[in-house]
């Protein structure tokens, strides 16, 4: 369980989460809050699809490497 609590996709992915709830708590105006929730939704989603697709290759490398 300790492991998955050291994985950088899951907390990117609560952080994504965190920043979206808290441009409600900060009380950001519309236009703002849109443009920082659109970029979440870019970047998290990028990053983690990138990052499983690296642990993807990484367990089937053919040499049995571990990058």
């Amino acid at each position: 369980m300790s492991d998955k609590l050291k994985s950088r996709k899951l907390w990117t992915a609560i952080g994504g989460l965190l920043v979206v709830v808290a441009t409600e708590w900060l009380g950001l105006g519309v236009e703002m809050s849109t443009q920082v929730i659109d970029a979440v939704i870019v970047i998290v989603p990028s990053y983690l699809a990138g990052q499983g697709i690296v642990d993807a290759i990484a367990a089937y490398d053919p040499n049995g490497k571990k990058s």
